[in-house]
């Protein structure tokens, strides 16, 4: 009995050491990847990073400034020297804690973390420091200055922080098809208008037309309506040709444009739906409200649709949402384990009780649908219409 104790013993102590270790390296993940924590350490870290870019670019262009350069080169050399450090210590923090991501933590910490490191972002973080290793290493055998430029892409490492980059990317691959048959057709235009000037005006100017190369540098600059003025034509025809050409450079251009405002605006829809008087009135959680009560609730409720692996709630945050599942899937976690949520379960049920903090985290399984309401807002209606927090209250271990 007693080795069983102490055996039982030693297997909570374990468990207690592998939990506090966790707990903080998911900690890092929410800060560093995820940016899901409002503490003050999480908004400094993510504050100094944007502030260590940008001003690593700055100084990679002010470096190419003789007047500048030269009296302050010791400057220049100490602050390249701690950016690449920071980098690279920053890049391996990534790496460890990327376990916590679901998609990583599926396999073996080993290739999980591979698969993390070959991601265009960890890409993009390794290149930001690997060459000035490369050349400290070798003694400076490997001569790396012609990379010097990938010192300007330290910039991309801001996209982390910001909304517009990965809406942009995204609308980028899903309109891939129609902006690549968009190109094809400008690149078809540029020959053809290549080749008639060429015929046209080669014989009468043979140095700026003679040959094919330089009828498509004319015919890509008045397409997109630059027009350099070095190569003109000077024939009747050669100036209706030129003519055509700009007006139909407009029509060309303007197709991805269209095609890419056309894709951020679906993407908009997507990430946001109206709620309806309909759509309140079927969930559980109001079933039996009056129409006052359910227009009130369609007032204060926003909508947004998250991507799956998204973190909805992290357990020990301050629980400032309240969330109501419409459609996909979730994965609820706590100290007792984990379980699935679905439509019309709650996330954030805490968010009743002003200053307290979320107890369990939930993750997105699937992309979903999510009504969402202040903690405020919650408060209020539940002061208003008791049986609501009659409700949230049996969903929650008070």
């Amino acid at each position: 009995m007693d080795n069983e104790a102490a055996a039982s013993g030693r297997r909570l102590s374990v468990h207690v050491k592998d939990r506090d270790g966790q707990s903080l390296r998911q900690w890092v993940h929410n800060v560093l990847e995820e940016g899901q924590t409002d503490e003050g350490v999480g908004r400094f870290v993510e504050f100094a990073l944007i502030i260590l870019i940008t001003t690593n670019v700055l100084a990679v262009i002010l470096e190419t400034v003789p007047s500048i350069y030269g009296p302050n080169r010791a400057f220049f050399s100490g602050f390249e020297t701690f950016t690449v450090y920071a980098f690279a210590i920053e890049y391996m923090i990534r790496l460890w804690a990327s376990v916590e991501d679901p998609r990583i933590g599926l396999d073996k910490p080993v290739t999980g973390r591979l698969r993390f490191a070959m991601r265009p972002m960890s890409l993009i973080d390794l290149l930001s420091f690997l060459p000035y290793f490369v050349t400290l290493f070798t003694g400076g055998a490997v001569d790396l200055r012609a990379l010097r430029i990938l010192r300007l892409l330290r910039l991309l490492k801001i996209a982390r922080y910001s909304q517009a980059m990965p809406a942009m990317l995204g609308v980028l691959y899903a309109e891939r098809r129609a902006l690549l048959g968009s190109f094809i057709l400008l690149l078809c235009t540029v020959c053809i208008a290549g080749e008639i000037m060429h015929l046209v005006e080669g014989p009468v100017q043979p140095k700026l037309f003679g040959d094919l190369p330089s009828s498509m540098y004319w015919a890509i600059t008045t397409l997109s309506t630059v027009g350099y003025g070095d190569e003109t034509p000077v024939t009747m025809l050669g100036k209706l040709i030129a003519g055509v050409t700009m007006v139909v450079g407009l029509v060309l251009f303007a197709m991805p444009i269209g095609i890419i405002s056309v894709g951020f605006v679906n993407g908009l829809h997507r990430r946001e739906f109206s709620i309806s008087w309909s759509m309140v009135k079927r969930q559980p959680l109001f079933e039996g409200f009056d129409v006052e009560a359910v227009s009130r609730i369609v007032d204060l409720m926003g909508a947004t649709v998250v991507q799956d692996h998204t973190r909805i709630a992290t357990a020990g945050q301050p629980a400032e949402k309240f969330f109501l599942i419409i459609s996909g899937r979730a994965r609820a976690e706590d100290d007792t384990g984990s379980w699935d949520l679905e439509a019309g379960d709650m996330i954030g049920e805490e968010a009743l009780v002003d200053g307290s903090v979320n107890t369990r985290s939930v993750t997105a399984r699937t992309e979903m649908r999510l009504m969402v309401l202040p903690s405020e807002d919650l408060r209020r209606l539940c002061r208003k219409y008791p049986l609501l927090e009659q409700r949230i209250r049996n969903e929650v271990a008070w």
